[in-house]
């Protein structure tokens, strides 16, 4: 059997680098799953709060959805006056 051929100080450097990119890359997506859990905890955390001291505001879901349907019939109307002058 051959001996292996030694290699080139370029292809070392070379592998050097790729190994370097491709751990950077996995501790960056790591790190990334990391900051995300991070922030989902400190959100329910800061809602905890507020909900402890009341200042948790339900929004009026019926004076938002006759607004919405206020809007739109308006924005229906000025359509309709608009083809009728065409």
């Amino acid at each position: 059997m051959s001996a292996r051929p030694r290699l080139a100080i370029s292809d070392i450097l070379h592998r050097g680098l790729v190994w370097s990119l491709l751990g950077v890359s996995v501790w960056g997506l790591v790190m990334m799953g990391v900051v995300h859990r991070e922030t989902l905890r400190a959100g329910r955390g800061a809602l905890a709060r507020q909900e402890a001291l009341g200042e948790v505001q339900v929004p009026n879901v019926k004076e938002d959805e006759q607004n919405e349907i206020s809007l739109a019939e308006a924005a229906q109307a000025v359509l309709k006056g608009r083809s009728k002058q065409s």
